[in-house]
């Protein structure tokens, strides 16, 4: 009879735990088509489900517009991996909590296949070509604001690359002459020039909102500072392009605001 009980109490705290775990929102910046997007975070979602013992929805918008419209506007999602600037924005105007950041620091490069003449200086060799990058306000249209300010002798600006990928492959196929990129992914082309490389900032981070309990975003921070130390995890962190995560520096992000336009 005793044996019973104990059986009996085991399954009940079992099914119990399960049954009380909870259910979170994690919205990731949208550098793939959605679809694409669901497929490429799939093993990041089942490692935080594994680990944090909750259930976790990954949302990704349709379109760069989209992603900042919502992070201007009204949602609060649970949790967030946004390119940095997104993020500041989050902890400065929604109260959001920094989580964990990718171990790498972050820059952006103009890149082509051909070269500037001797002599000749960046901005005179792309009047007239086409650039292509993801569209306002990801970090490459607000670095090519920055990097071309004269609007008579400007490159012409294509926004229409659903991912960084996309970007290359526009350049490679010749309907653009000119990508801006992060720069894990012009680390992948040793073919492509650097023509200009921005000021390295924080890389992709992670953020929890401020109506999380305590308890579960530091589950959700152990589940991602573990993954570079588990041999299991390779396949999350090649995805995820970064050899792991670490604790923000909050005071990092205090120049990466200002990136996001129309907020200073």
């Amino acid at each position: 009879m005793k044996k019973f009980i104990i059986i009996t109490v085991v399954l009940f705290f079992g099914i119990s735990s399960n049954a009380y775990s909870d259910k979170y929102t994690l919205v990731i910046e949208p550098t793939f088509p959605a679809d694409q997007g669901k497929q490429v975070y799939e093993p990041l979602r089942q490692w935080l489900n594994k680990k944090t013992g909750h259930q976790f929805e990954i949302i990704i918008d349709n379109n760069y517009y989209f992603y900042w419209r919502n992070a201007n506007g009204t949602r609060m999602p649970d949790f967030t991996f946004d390119a940095p600037h997104i993020a500041a924005f989050r902890a400065k105007k929604k109260n959001y909590k920094f989580v964990a950041a990718t171990m790498e620091k972050l820059s952006y490069h103009l890149i082509s296949l051909d070269e500037p003449a001797e002599g000749q200086t960046v901005q005179d060799f792309m009047v007239g070509k086409k650039i292509v990058m993801l569209p306002n306000p990801s970090l490459a249209s607000v670095y090519f604001t920055k990097w071309f300010t004269d609007l008579f002798a400007a490159p012409k600006k294509d926004v229409t690359a659903l991912s960084w990928q996309e970007a290359v492959e526009i350049v490679f196929d010749g309907s653009a002459q000119a990508a801006i990129v992060p720069n894990w992914m012009f680390d992948l082309y040793p073919n492509f020039a650097s023509l200009i490389e921005s000021k390295k900032i924080p890389g992709s981070t992670f953020m929890a909102s401020p109506n999380v309990p305590q308890e579960a975003i530091n589950s959700f921070q152990e589940a991602l500072i573990s993954l570079q130390s588990d041999e299991a995890a390779f396949d999350v962190l090649v995805e995820l392009n970064t050899d792991g995560f670490v604790k923000p520096n909050e005071t990092d992000y205090d120049d990466a605001i200002k990136l996001v336009p129309g907020v200073f």
